[in-house]
């Protein structure tokens, strides 16, 4: 069996750590990741931290999955590093506001003191790399044996599905992240560097994708959508081959961006056919309802020419500030790679955010990250007649 095409796939309907053990016991097993295959390796848990939500809002990596994953780690004589950075500055005092507000502090501290406090990166270059060759990455992550990426399923406004791929980008620290949209600010750029990021942990390290699909995020994802139960775990060695059939689990087969990029650079199968599907019949699982965000609604060639190139700016989706639930935070702001956005006292004298349009990259890192889903999605309503001859 080519561990590096297969893909575990099991049902799983609750967050029930005990159960979550079982599978991934299974899995392991599976995919010969045994005691003697982590013996004398440095090891690191990446989960998907994005920023400090409650596990229910299903924006996170549940705590419960984490809390199997650690149990079976332990009775394989290993202790690993949890280490994340998500948006924002990367601070020591940030991030346990996140591990707290995320749920994950209680459950790590059951396994001992292996939340990561380190916030400083290296640098780590990729000579393979087709578009971006260099990144900074935290240090935890650059200096382990052996990363664990444990995501979660989510639409994703920029990139249509955030899954195991599209979870490495929390490697980058902090603010770089921001860094990185501006560097980059055409969304197919922008798609290339992250399969970069993730080939280049894929070249340098051992890596485990599990993916949290118990209750996954549909909608304006990865932070504004609603949760969704889809009722299953996948474990893989390699992220790409995970995230293509996590495309078809969504029914967004064939209508992901990296997915696509990917399979156009032979980084796993170019179909969910030919991958190893070792459990149940990805058909069992697979959706055919699931919302996807309101800035990749449509689809289609027509669609896809109007949204991109010169005709971009005019007709492709772009954030909007809805006055209404804005509370003048300054997240938005402060997050935003092109710094378009600025505070603006209204009538009444408050503070809401508001958009410089000719300058906005259209990189929807303001409703990521908006603590009160605040960001919209404007789309041209020239597009809905588009769409109808794509």
């Amino acid at each position: 069996m080519n561990v590096f095409d297969t893909v575990m796939l099991s049902r799983a309907e609750e967050y029930d750590a005990a159960k979550i053990k079982d599978i991934l016991a299974a899995h392991f097993a599976a995919l010969g990741l045994n005691a003697e295959f982590f013996a004398g390796k440095k090891v690191a848990v990446k989960p998907n931290l994005v920023m400090k939500k409650e596990p229910e809002a299903a924006a996170t990596t549940h705590p419960a999955v984490l809390d199997a994953l650690l149990s079976l780690l332990r009775d394989m004589n290993v202790t690993p590093v949890i280490a994340e950075s998500p948006g924002g500055l990367y601070t020591a005092a940030r991030m346990e506001s996140i591990y707290k507000g995320c749920g994950i502090t209680p459950v790590a501290e059951k396994y001992g003191d292996i939340l990561n406090r380190d916030v400083t990166w290296k640098k780590m270059r990729f000579e393979k790399a087709l578009v971006c060759h260099d990144f900074d990455i935290i240090t935890p992550l650059y200096e382990a044996d052996v990363i664990i990426d444990l995501c979660k399923l989510k639409s994703h406004s920029l990139t249509k599905m955030s899954a195991a791929v599209k979870n490495f980008y929390g490697s980058v620290p902090g603010v770089t992240k921001f860094e990185m949209h501006a560097a980059f600010p055409e969304n197919e750029r922008f798609i290339g560097m992250i399969c970069d990021l993730c080939k280049m942990f894929c070249e340098e390290k051992e890596i485990i994708a599990i993916t949290d699909a118990i209750v996954g995020m549909e909608g304006n994802g990865p932070t504004g959508g609603s949760p969704r139960k889809i009722g299953c775990l996948l474990s893989a060695r390699n992220p790409f081959a995970s995230d293509l059939l996590a495309e078809k689990i969504l029914g967004f087969e064939g209508t992901v961006p990296m997915v696509r990029e990917a399979a156009k650079r032979g980084y796993m199968p170019e179909s969910v056919e030919k991958l190893n599907v070792v459990g149940i019949n990805p058909e069992n699982v697979a959706m055919h309802d699931f919302v996807e965000p309101d800035s990749t609604k449509g689809g289609g060639s027509a669609l896809t020419y109007f949204t991109t190139g010169k005709w971009g700016n005019i007709f492709a989706p772009k954030p909007k500030i809805n006055l209404s639930l804005c509370r003048g935070c300054g997240e938005c702001a402060a997050s935003c790679p092109q710094h378009t956005i600025e505070m603006r006292k209204n009538k009444e004298g408050k503070k809401k955010a508001h958009i410089i349009r000719k300058n906005c990259i259209r990189c929807f890192c303001c409703q990521e990250l908006c603590p009160f889903v605040a960001i919209d999605t404007k789309k041209n309503p020239l597009l809905n007649i588009i769409t109808k001859f794509s």
